[in-house]
């Protein structure tokens, strides 16, 4: 087995819970990854400037942007306001999957927008996955990026005519199709007993944190000016001929505005009804021993995916640490994104029940992480980016598959800015029609019952139309 020689944090962790012996330490219920690089936020904004460009997010989609627009135009003055530290949010919490998908799966977007249009996207977003890795090189970024590969793998026979559906897709876009793998290929890759089939998918993993830290430094590097612990508390559109952008220490005046802030994207009152922040549950186990990992054959340490409406997911990371995510993504009424939510026991069982499913030799590790984060989920599962008018521009709707996606819109809003017409700036959700989610209560309503429904979809498939 390859066993990545180093440690996420370059220092040792303590374990937690009461399986597998020794003394109990209670669970955290904070993101995992921010302990694996520590955060000095950088100044906050103090007085009043006037620039070319604002961004309100200092996310993977701000960022990106920000840095595209200043290696296409080096004389631009563009300013990040970040209401915490660059990358706090979904960026920074997510499970570190670099996949080519575009929103929530890809039969949702060849639906939206036919197969030749998807094949030019998926082509752009793979693309944007190997710039990753040359990034991380060039700027000595160590986001322990792994370009191993996923899984995306099934557990029964409607799991495998999902892959199947998939793989005919991927054919008729054009592209190299994956094989589809039977139980004993996939017993050779992962040792799961669990797992029946699958398919490997060109992607990598990454740490997110890491990654998006360093991401800021390389903006700062660039000279995109990052104001952390920003809060933007109030946006004014088209005000003596600039968008302002107030916070607590002063303002940002500009000719153009990007609006970025993934899942808080609702605070905007453009995007209210369009975008949902749902939960999104994680857990993380102690470093699992050689003996421990030599218990399962999984030597390419791919990560892998369930091919689930509510995907279940798992991966190593660097230091050997189980993360394993996913399962029913609840919305709380009122677009409650309370950190009390970070805590949730239901989740934190169906994570010890997943964990038990797919690795039985592995059902007593013990767990020093679970907790939650938000993502943001559009109501057709794709991602809507484009312009307000007035030099006023957005990106959301990643639906959890951001890592590699922001780097292509990255581009996209660049070439929309700079009014250039481009494979990025034309692709099919850019500037499409934007569904929305109805008012509350109905929305609330609404979101439970689909769920509903593709929770059932998951647990008997067969039983519901669309497996």
């Amino acid at each position: 087995m390859n066993h990545v020689p180093h440690s996420d944090t370059g220092h040792g962790a303590v374990a937690t819970d009461r399986r597998g012996g020794g003394q109990p330490v209670p669970v955290k219920h904070t993101i995992y990854w921010r302990e694996t690089e520590t955060v000095e936020p950088g100044p906050p904004l103090d007085g009043d400037v006037r620039c070319d460009v604002v961004v309100v997010g200092g996310g993977y989609t701000g960022m990106w942007t920000a840095y595209q627009l200043k290696q296409a135009e080096p004389s631009m003055d563009i300013h990040v306001v970040e209401a915490d530290y660059a990358g706090s949010g979904a960026s920074g919490h997510g499970d570190g999957f670099v996949t080519p998908t575009i929103g929530h799966n890809l039969a949702a977007f060849v639906n939206a927008f036919g197969i030749d249009r998807a094949k030019v996207a998926y082509s752009l977003v793979g693309r944007s996955i190997l710039e990753l890795d040359r990034f991380c090189r060039q700027h000595g970024i160590d986001a322990q990026l792994e370009p191993n590969g996923y899984f995306q793998v099934a557990t029964n026979a409607s799991q495998m005519r999902w892959l199947e559906r998939d793989i005919a897709m991927i054919e008729q876009m054009g592209a190299r199709a994956p094989k589809l793998l039977d139980r004993a290929a996939m017993a050779r890759r992962i040792g799961s007993p669990e797992i029946i089939g699958g398919m490997e998918i060109s992607g990598a993993l990454v740490n997110p944190h890491r990654l998006v830290r360093g991401l800021s430094r390389a903006v700062r590097a660039a000279g995109i000016h990052v104001h952390e612990r920003t809060p933007a508390t109030e946006v004014i559109r088209g005000v003596g001929g600039g968008h302002v952008v107030r916070t607590p220490g002063g303002t940002v005046t500009a000719d153009k505005m990007l609006l970025a802030t993934n899942a808080h994207q609702h605070q905007f009152p453009e995007f209210r009804r369009e975008v949902k922040p749902l939960w999104s549950y994680a857990a993380v186990s102690e470093p699992l021993t050689d003996r421990q990992l030599a218990q399962v054959d999984w030597a390419g340490r791919e990560g892998f995916v369930e091919a689930l409406n509510f995907i279940v997911f798992a991966r190593l990371t660097a230091g050997n640490r189980l993360l394993v995510g996913g399962g029913p993504a609840p919305y709380h009424y009122g677009r409650d994104m309370d950190d009390r939510h970070m805590r949730n026991l239901s989740a934190a069982t169906v994570l010890r029940q997943t964990l038990a499913r797919y690795f039985p030799v592995w059902k007593d590790v013990r767990f020093t992480h679970v907790y939650g984060g938000c993502l943001d989920m559009t109501r057709d599962f794709v991602p809507h980016v484009g312009t307000l008018g007035d030099g006023v521009f957005f990106a959301h709707g990643y639906c959890g598959n951001g890592v590699a996606l922001t780097h292509t819109i990255g581009k996209a809003l660049r070439d929309l800015m700079l009014d250039r017409e481009t494979a990025y700036s034309t692709m099919p959700f850019i500037g499409g029609p934007r569904k929305t989610y109805p008012a509350e209560p109905l929305a609330y309503l609404g979101v439970r019952a689909q769920n509903l429904v593709l929770s059932l979809q998951d647990r008997f498939p067969g039983l519901l139309a669309g497996r």
